[in-house]
């Protein structure tokens, strides 16, 4: 998975989490909080992973 996948499948959950929040079907409750939340930590733990797996130290070397 390259970093330009890891950053359009976030920006998708995002946006996905803030339409469902502000004018989906689960408008006012937290549903579309709870995907917005789950995309970025996500997101942050694929990349810290892949810091990791890049030189075996997590020094942000790994950039998306």
């Amino acid at each position: 998975m390259t970093s330009k996948t890891i950053r359009i499948l976030s920006l998708i959950g995002k946006a996905t989490g803030l339409v469902l929040t502000l004018a989906g079907p689960f408008q006012g409750s937290s549903t579309g909080l709870i995907i917005f939340a789950v995309a970025s930590i996500l997101k942050d733990a694929v990349n810290r992973l892949g810091d990791v797996l890049d030189d075996g130290k997590p020094n942000s070397s790994f950039k998306p």
